[in-house]
């Protein structure tokens, strides 16, 4: 009888914040919100702002255990991530000046075939990984000095990039029709 009390008990419990507060759990959350504050370089007080519920005694240990060891090793803050842009309402959108300045900030749409091969031509990544392999996946030679040979990894992906073009080039071989 007893244990059908004991079961409601701790399922309302467990849901509870009084669980994580007691358990500790919190706390290193709430440190690693603060962390998170200052290696983005926000203030203190934004970090406070953008979590209310959480404790600002361990957001404030965090932010400053953060900042000691970021001074320590020299580290500069990265740029925090963008906030969420807020939708478009219906009354914005019919505005020419408003909808002006919202172009450069849409998401890119998926690009067609033909687009992406156009951007494709312009990536100096893509280029360093198509010159490897029209090389044989051998290092280009540097003028007058030669250049180190391929690390393992370097190799592995040749290889991987290899196989792929030996089945591509199969299938692409194969009439489509």
């Amino acid at each position: 009888m007893r244990s059908l009390l004991v079961i409601p008990l701790l399922l309302t419990l467990a849901g509870c914040n009084w669980v994580s507060n007691v358990s500790g759990l919190s706390k290193d959350a709430n440190k690693a919100v603060g962390a998170a504050c200052r290696q983005s370089g926000r203030s203190l007080e934004e970090c406070y702002q953008r979590n209310p519920d959480a404790d600002k005694a361990q957001i404030y240990a965090g932010w400053r255990e953060m900042h000691e060891y970021m001074v320590k090793q020299k580290l500069d803050t990265i740029a925090p991530p963008s906030d969420p842009v807020a939708p478009v309402t219906p009354a914005a959108a019919h505005k020419p000046e408003a909808s002006a300045a919202s172009v450069g900030d849409k998401p890119q749409a998926q690009l067609s075939p033909e687009e992406a091969d156009r951007a494709m031509r312009n990536d100096p990544q893509v280029a360093a990984v198509l010159a490897a392999i029209r090389r044989g996946g051998l290092p280009a030679k540097a003028s007058g000095n030669s250049a180190k040979d391929p690390s393992g990894e370097e190799k592995q992906l040749l290889d991987i990039i290899k196989q792929l073009n030996k089945k591509g080039g199969s299938a692409a071989a194969s009439p489509a029709g």
